[in-house]
């Protein structure tokens, strides 16, 4: 199927439609006609101008510019840097498509979708055929960054129970997951129906596809879940569950898997960014895409030290030119920036008032998204205004409570900013939910202990700490044991502390506060590494 080309210039003659402009159309037309279509009229003119666009062999002129001016009514002096209109309209453009094709469009023949890192859209058959993208070399755009954000395939478990009555569980289960998973917005999902199945996994245009069973006998329900790399097609991970077969447990067995297998799947650490960071390791910054760019970061956030955090800034620092209205570069190098600043790993000129900028730019771009929420949340804290860092706090969490990928980061907030109860509560049932959840929220349970003056607790609790060269590893132990007694011990410790931060006893105070915001706890530390021989001014 291929479209015909643009009409050359002094040509008035109607080039007619070929039969994929045709098919595309029509999807267009059966997606403006659905209430379960939950867009604005700004968002409905957008997604009309850029399927136009493509059908019309003007994929090239498909920019934040044109956009702006031709859809939104904005001046030709318009900026996109200092208005993310087209940006935000474009998040939302696509939560609405995901959610129409979650729902009335589950079983629609084609699929219409706006990957992130371009307003271009692109097309696929859902199915029929053979499952393959619709005119790889004819409609789909020419982009480079097109399929730089992976993509998932979420297919209906396949039902070995026996009993034709339990093919809802093997719907319902993938339902489920790709609701959770649409979420994560570092991902794309799909999800096809039962009777779109392609027969084999190369079949399909995701990189990434779940796919499970459920079975039972006579007391249980087991489900086997299974995520597979389409390019090297091997597993790259296995889960099994059980649940007694009791319909009341049946919806909460359901959600308990979708959210471990979205955190396993699309978390930071998860199979997808494993996967593909181990393929973008020794790229230059400057040739990475933004995704792989955010993968740099995740590597810095699971290590905290200075190589990595080198790595991930001038990622960063370079997707932020090539993709200036991607509100996540915005959040990292705004976490980036006030990293450096309050743990001094180099010189730097960005203040700290530039990276709350970058982080309320990061919210302005992407209002829905936790991380986002979060990041803006840290910043607020370490300007000490508290009362709006838990304000953001508590809309991260409103945005979803039961994400396994944030909760301990939202607990380890709220910890800091003194909501002791709740926010060591979210970040245990993280723990013992998430194998992947952040090391560094131990240090939001170790305060708490410390600041109940439960030494002893406080203490093994440092034992949790994975994180090495830092200096709050030996900063948090020696403060504990000289509050112990332990001062032999401490005063080893303390001497590693001043080997990683030489100048931390002229600058210790400062340093402790950006974190810990309790005068009493502050001088409890200081008291402590006192006692080991750290005399902080």
């Amino acid at each position: 199927m291929v479209l015909q080309k643009k009409t050359p210039p002094g040509d008035n003659r109607k080039s007619p439609l070929s039969p994929a402009a045709e098919e595309i159309l029509r999807q267009l037309q059966r997606i403006l006609d659905s209430p379960e279509f939950n867009a604005t009229e700004a968002q409905v003119a957008f997604l009309k101008f850029v399927v136009n666009k493509v059908i019309a062999g003007e994929s090239d002129e498909i920019k934040g510019y044109t956009v702006a001016t031709q859809v939104f009514g904005r001046k030709e002096d318009f900026d996109q840097n200092n208005d993310p209109i087209v940006s935000i309209h474009a998040n939302k453009l696509r939560r609405a498509l995901e959610h129409y094709y979650l729902t009335a469009g589950r079983e629609d023949p084609l699929c219409i979708d706006i990957p992130k890192g371009t307003y271009i859209p692109v097309f696929y058959n859902q199915t029929g055929m053979n499952a393959r993208t619709i005119a790889n070399s004819d409609i789909r755009p020419n982009t480079t960054d097109m399929n730089s954000w992976p993509t998932v395939l979420i297919k209906p478990f396949k039902n070995l129970t026996g009993d034709s009555e339990s093919n809802y569980m093997g719907i319902g289960l993938a339902t489920e997951i790709s609701s959770d998973l649409a979420r994560y917005q570092d991902i794309r999902v799909l999800m096809r129906g039962p009777e779109g199945h392609a027969k084999r996994i190369s079949d399909t245009p995701a990189r990434f596809v779940v796919e499970g069973s459920v079975r039972k006998d006579e007391t249980k329900i087991n489900v086997n879940v299974h995520l597979i790399d389409t390019v090297s097609g091997m597993q790259i991970l296995g889960e099994s569950h059980n649940t007694d077969l009791k319909a009341s447990q049946i919806i909460t067995f359901q959600e308990e898997i979708s959210r471990k297998l979205a955190v396993g799947v699309a978390g930071e650490h998860g199979a997808v960014s494993r996967t593909m960071s181990k393929e973008s390791k020794n790229k230059p910054p400057k040739d990475l895409t933004t995704y792989e760019a955010i993968l740099r970061y995740y590597e810095y956030d699971r290590f905290y030290n200075a190589e990595t955090y080198i790595a991930a800034l001038e990622a960063l620092t370079h997707a932020s030119k090539n993709e200036p209205d991607c509100g996540q570069v915005w959040s990292k190098l705004a976490r980036l920036h006030a990293d450096n600043i309050i743990y001094e790993y180099f010189d730097t000129e960005i203040s700290l008032e530039q990276a709350l900028s970058y982080a309320s730019k990061g919210v302005l771009l992407n209002p829905d998204n936790q991380r986002a929420r979060t990041v803006l949340a840290f910043l607020q804290m370490l300007f000490d205004e508290i009362p709006a860092a838990r304000a953001e706090t508590e809309q991260a969490l409103a945005l979803n409570p039961n994400s396994l990928l944030f909760m301990d980061v939202i607990g380890y907030l709220l910890t800091l900013l003194g909501d002791w109860e709740r926010g060591t509560m979210l970040i245990k049932k993280a723990v013992s939910l998430n194998p992947y959840y952040h090391n560094f929220v131990h240090y939001a349970l170790w305060l708490d202990l410390f600041r109940k003056k439960k030494y002893d607790e406080a203490y093994h609790e440092t034992l949790n700490f994975a994180v090495t060269g830092n200096f709050w590893e030996p900063l948090a132990r020696a403060a504990t044991l000289g509050q112990l007694g332990r001062i032999k011990k401490g005063t080893r410790i303390a001497k590693d502390l001043l080997k990683l931060k030489p100048d931390f006893q002229t600058k210790g105070r400062n340093l402790v506060k950006h974190y810990i915001k309790f005068e009493d706890i502050v001088e409890c530390v200081i008291n402590g590494l006192q006692k080991t021989g750290v005399n902080v001014e």
